[in-house]
């Protein structure tokens, strides 16, 4: 299965899980985790989602 990363230097997605090859910054998974809401936290989870989804956008 492959997976898509993305640069946090860049921005720029790509297929290498280890490094940006184009700018060589480190990369992560750009799909939040998913909601269990069974949680006990899940009302700060959707607070802290709430809060930076404001903030990016």
């Amino acid at each position: 299965m492959t997976r898509i990363w993305k640069c946090v230097v860049c921005g720029r997605y790509t297929l290498s899980s280890d490094k940006c090859p184009s700018c060589g910054g480190p990369v992560k998974n750009p799909h939040p985790p998913n909601i269990n809401f069974q949680d006990k936290y899940i009302n700060t989870i959707v607070k802290l989602r709430r809060e930076t989804k404001w903030k990016q956008a």
